[in-house]
């Protein structure tokens, strides 16, 4: 929240800056990175998965040895990517029209700068995770996403040219990579780190690919939209798709990171209690996830039409066509979270690719020739009518191979979705009725459809038990004496978990 935030923040300064033309280019230069992340064999999700197994079963060698591995992925990864930047720029040219082969090569070489950071980074946190750690790593990656902001925004100020942008990102993905090692450090008195190990690299790398194969839907979802749209279209469409899928990210990340910690959990429970301890919490997992997950993504389709233009003022109508056509779809996107946990716990990413690859290729083929035919709208509009659809298709596809029917997840979010449309359909027309085209009149309508959306949706949630109670409001019932015993009681799996952290936390760390 902190970084995309910032980042959201800090966009209008950016495009004020660079111009819609040179933000598009980096934006596709960034794209461009994004899709040869996917070589990096899925290091970050192959760390999760296998440091809360072996930590969980005290296997601390094979820990350590786990996060080596997965960090010499992630490194030689950036180093093979370096390569390909330097000496490909010319080919690269003729996709990004910079003009300027130098140019060219000088941001992709930033853009790979970058990534490698990023990729190490999650890396070291997703290990974390997996022994259970969850505040600190996760205050690091903010810090790091704040961290490549402030470095660009500091270089625009100085000289304002892309050229000085992408150095100043580049310098501070670096500083964040160290903020991050030095949060985790503090937190854990340790970087757990080993030397690889030859008889683990293959099931972990096995592993990382199906898993990888399975990320690069989001990658798809994410960055093949802005690609198609300045190639197609040009630029200045991949610039304006930039600016409204931002904000879908920023509410994706937010819908994404619940399900990190039910990974490690279900992770947990597979290893002491194998598919039985997963099916027993999967329907109650589903519906508190899918309440929290799908919070943002509505609140956004629900308010977009005066939040893009108090976020960057008027004239921005393809963002507003963006973020509200994709808002509503990406919630079922987030909603499925217990269901791609349950397969990285029980070790299937291959499932997870296998409908991740027809997943992205679909988009694809349907994103192309709308944007062809029907311009920047058409291309909005496949994405906005598959997305919904094809995680459907997904989750009945997965959960049918675990023996879990799609009917146990569509009764698990039935309510939460029924109370966020409840929610929209109050709080939309104020927005709409406005219909703001500058910043200032768009406060009004924004504050107000976003405060009666979170009245109803918050207030209904929690009466209906789909929300979490905040911690203060269980820590005054357990005062009280009146807390339902879900709240004050602890599984036998977590009293195992607890004392697994305690037991390996700094004795600091132990004594809080």
């Amino acid at each position: 929240m902190a970084s995309y935030g910032l980042n959201l923040l800090a966009t209008p300064y950016v495009v004020s800056q660079l111009g819609l033309q040179a933000f598009g280019i980096w934006a596709m230069t960034g794209a461009m990175a994004q899709y040869a992340a996917l070589l990096d064999m899925g290091a970050a999700r192959a760390a999760l998965r296998f440091v809360a197994l072996f930590h969980a079963r005290g296997e601390t060698e094979k820990d350590r040895a786990a996060v080596g591995i997965c960090v010499t992925l992630a490194l030689g990864l950036g180093t093979v990517l370096g390569l390909i930047a330097f000496f490909g720029a010319d080919l690269a040219q003729t996709v990004l029209h910079t003009g300027d082969s130098a140019l060219t090569r000088f941001l992709l070489l930033c853009s790979v700068c970058i990534l490698t950071c990023g990729l190490v980074a999650r890396v070291l946190a997703a290990a974390s995770f997996g022994r259970g750690r969850q505040l600190p790593p996760n205050v690091g990656l903010a810090l790091l996403g704040a961290s490549q902001l402030v470095g660009g925004v500091i270089a625009l100020a100085v000289e304002g040219t892309l050229r000085s942008f992408a150095v100043g990102t580049a310098s501070g993905a670096v500083v964040g990579l160290c903020v991050v090692a030095i949060v985790i450090y503090r937190d854990e008195g340790r970087i757990t780190i080993g030397r690889p190990r030859i008889d683990l690299a293959k099931e972990i790398v096995v592993f990382g690919v199906h898993s990888q194969v399975a990320g690069a839907a989001d990658v798809v979802l994410y960055q093949s939209g802005k690609l198609i749209a300045g190639i197609v279209i040009g630029p200045a469409a991949a610039g304006a798709y930039e600016l409204g899928i931002r904000l879908i990210q920023g509410v994706q990340a937010f819908g994404g990171a619940v399900s990190v910690a039910i990974n490690t959990h279900l992770t947990r429970a597979y290893a002491t209690a194998g598919m039985d301890g997963i099916r027993e919490q999967f329907s109650r997992l589903t519906r508190r996830n899918a309440a929290v997950a799908i919070f943002l993504p509505f609140l956004l389709g629900a308010t977009a039409v005066s939040a893009v233009p108090l976020w960057l003022g008027g004239g921005h109508t393809s963002a507003v066509i963006v973020a509200s056509a994709l808002a509503f779809g990406i919630s079922v996107n987030v909603a499925a979270g217990v269901c791609a946990a349950t397969l990285y716990a029980i070790g299937r990413p291959d499932l997870a690719g296998l409908e991740g690859v027809v997943y992205a290729v679909v988009s694809v083929v349907l994103a192309v020739p709308c944007a062809i035919f029907f311009g920047f709208n058409g291309l909005v509009a496949a994405y906005a009518c598959w997305i919904p659809l094809g995680n459907l298709f997904g989750v009945w596809f997965l959960q049918s191979r675990v023996g879990i029917s799609l009917k146990t997840f569509a009764r698990a979010v039935a309510g939460p979705f029924g109370l966020a449309l409840l929610a929209t359909a109050v709080a939309l027309p104020i927005n709409l009725v406005a219909a703001p085209d500058s910043r200032a009149d768009a406060i009004a309508p924004f504050l107000a459809s976003s405060v009666v959306f979170c009245v109803v949706y918050i207030a209904l949630g929690t009466k209906l038990d789909y929300l979490p109670r905040l911690p203060v409001q269980a820590f005054v019932m357990r005062i009280r004496g009146n807390a339902p015993s879900a709240e004050i009681s602890m599984p036998a799996s977590e009293i195992g978990l607890a004392s697994n952290l305690v037991a390996d936390a700094p004795r600091h760390e132990a004594g809080r």
